[in-house]
């Protein structure tokens, strides 16, 4: 079967590595135009990237040293959020693993940490939070759950490096032709003169949708929930002497946040905001004022946060910032291509269209799917329910208007007892318990008191307090000897 890939970057090029080299028996197609640039200025990612990089679920011919030296990329162990909570100088840690009994029913490590520890210390009752407490970097170790740090725009050359049998063409697409019983596409004709033939199509091509458009796709809009619109990405170098900590720093704002990230040479930032609430120039100037310094932006990127109603439409698959973008918080975007991408290559693909574009299969794909991004939204919404007030962005926000029902379950569920995995959503890819642990933690809905008063309910207090201690002790031993992230990051450059 032809598969033809319409976009290049990093999902483009996913999608070609992994339908190429699990399926090699298709011959895989990518139409890419160096003319169109690729949308990015510092990116982080999950740890399902590091599963494809590391090849822990198939061999994709990847090697990591070779990816984190030619994408500048870093090590990511979390996020580090400022300024979410009603106190702006505040700040708490989201690692990306969760503690060692966050999949029980009662998790006692988090819940002793959080009831009876210092409250800036709870990210450490995790293997990835002891070591961002302790600025360490976990790359030396064979194996890690990890995430990256990388310059986006070199991710995606990266992957088309390895699709050594995939067909490259430096083109746009022109027209879509689609055959006139049933509204399949059959071919692209393409800038060049070039009229490229298809079985099945992946749309890549982003926020232009060339081929989702082409099918009829319904965009699904989150903005009632998600009201961040704009986004002003810049670079700043480092310091001489600055302290560079495996995270990503979400830095709460007037009317949104500021991502940090730090690669290998310099770190990528953008300032998400919401342009109901202010302009583009007063968004950079209040963002100058903020971090000391003027900044250069890239451009000026707008959004409607949100997804395709259909995913899958007919012979055309949408996957990428094509299929939905929420906003940048949490790095959900590479996360969810992913997964789609699994799940359509392992669950969905035949051997010709007929057996993979079937009425049945299609609806599934679509449900799963979509119920991964959605309950992702859930989680980013969380964030943002934190109890500031200080602007009217932020007025707005803690009026409950853009608060969902699930965020509006958990909160309830917080005031009188510590929510457990099993009250999450467990679709491959959801965000779950160890995840929205630290961000109710965080923002002040889970508080100290009800793990304590949960803990004696339990009769754990005293397994718990035992447990975390082992936990501290065990990691303490693992991770002195590491180097400092900064330090590894001195030494790469």
């Amino acid at each position: 079967m032809k598969v033809v890939v319409v976009g290049g970057g990093t999902a483009g090029w996913l999608a070609a590595l992994m339908i190429s080299k699990i399926r090699p028996e298709h011959d895989v197609t990518v139409i890419e135009s160096s003319k169109i640039g690729i949308i990015g200025a510092g990116e982080g990612s999950t740890g399902s990237l590091t599963n494809i990089v590391q090849n822990e679920m198939w061999n994709l011919g990847c090697v990591e040293q070779d990816f984190i030296r030619e994408c500048d990329a870093t090590i990511k162990l979390g996020i580090k959020h400022i300024g979410w909570n009603k106190d702006t100088k505040s700040h708490y840690y989201g690692p990306i693993d969760g503690s060692p009994t966050s999949g029980d029913v009662v998790d006692i490590v988090f819940q002793n940490a959080l009831g009876y520890r210092e409250q800036d210390m709870l990210h450490i009752s995790t293997e990835l939070g002891y070591k961002i407490h302790h600025n360490k970097n976990s790359f030396v170790e064979n194996k890690g759950n990890h995430a990256y740090h990388f310059d986006a725009h070199k991710v995606g050359q990266y992957f088309k490096k390895v699709c050594d049998t995939v067909k490259h063409i430096d083109s746009e697409v022109d027209d879509v032709i689609q055959d006139k019983e049933k509204g399949w596409v059959t071919e692209l004709k393409l800038s060049n003169g070039q009229t490229v033939q298809g079985d099945m199509f992946i749309d890549a091509s982003g926020f232009n949708q060339v081929l989702m458009r082409a099918v009829g796709s319904k965009w699904k809009s989150y903005k009632d929930n998600l009201p961040v619109n704009s986004a002003l990405p810049f670079l700043l170098p480092y310091e001489d002497d600055e302290v560079i900590e495996p995270v990503t720093n979400a830095w709460a704002q007037k009317n949104g946040w500021c991502w940090q990230i730090p690669t290998l040479n310099r770190r990528g930032c953008g300032y998400v905001f919401c342009a109901d609430f202010v302009t583009p120039d007063k968004a950079q100037e209040e963002l100058e004022q903020t971090i000391g310094k003027k900044i250069d932006p890239i451009r000026l990127l707008t959004f409607d946060s949100g997804r395709q109603e259909k995913l899958w439409i007919k012979n055309v698959l949408s996957v990428g910032l094509c299929a939905a973008f929420a906003e940048p918080l949490e790095a959900t975007s590479i996360h969810t291509t992913i997964f789609q991408l699994k799940h359509f290559v392992f669950g969905c693909l035949g051997k010709d269209r007929d057996e993979t574009c079937n009425v049945g299969q299609i609806d599934d794909y679509n449900d799963k799917n979509g119920h991964l991004y959605d309950t992702l939204k859930d989680f980013l919404v969380a964030h943002y329910t934190c109890g500031r007030n200080d602007t009217e962005f932020w007025k707005y926000i803690d009026s409950g208007k853009t608060t969902t029902d699930f965020v509006r379950t958990m909160h309830e569920v917080c005031k009188n007892r510590v929510p457990n995995h099993t009250m999450f959503p467990r679709h491959e890819g959801c965000a779950g318990w160890p995840l929205w642990s630290y961000v109710l933690a965080g923002t002040g809905k889970l508080t100290d008191k009800i793990c304590r008063r949960e803990l004696h309910f339990n009769n754990d207090a005293r397994i718990s307090d035992t447990a975390y201690v082992y936990h501290v002790a065990q990691h303490d031993g693992k991770t002195m000897h590491l180097p400092s992230n900064t330090d590894y990051i001195r030494d790469m450059q």
